[in-house]
């Protein structure tokens, strides 16, 4: 039963031509991936909620948005170099998120080829 199972498998896989997004839509892959990104702060508090944080520190110390917009040296004070890091800290979360939801979404689209090519 097993050894039919297999031989099942293999027919379907030489038979069924298996591309993936983004050999199909090689051209566009980059706004999809920037589409899924977006939806991860919908609906999510704990994005929306370090944006929001962001935010915060960026109106608390305006010198602070002007390190991650420009190139330039600046002269901070303590606080200030605090709230980089911390700002800094705030991003890579974000990120993290960012990368947990096109990981996902990833996994849910490889489901779904599995599913079209009848191995699942």
């Amino acid at each position: 039963m097993v050894e039919y199972q297999v031989a099942e498998v293999i027919k379907v896989s030489d038979t069924f031509k298996f591309e993936t997004f983004v050999d199909v839509h090689s051209n566009i892959f980059k706004e999809y991936l920037s589409s899924v990104i977006a939806d991860s702060s919908k609906g999510n508090e704990e994005y929306r909620a370090l944006q929001e944080e962001i935010e915060s520190l960026y109106h608390k110390y305006p010198k602070v948005l002007g390190i991650f917009d420009s190139e330039k040296a600046a002269e901070l004070t303590e606080k200030e170099c605090a709230a980089v890091i911390k700002v800094t800290e705030l991003k890579n979360k974000l990120v993290d998120i960012e990368m947990q939801s096109a990981y996902l979404r990833g996994c849910y689209d490889s489901i779904g080829y599995l599913k079209r090519a009848g191995i699942l």
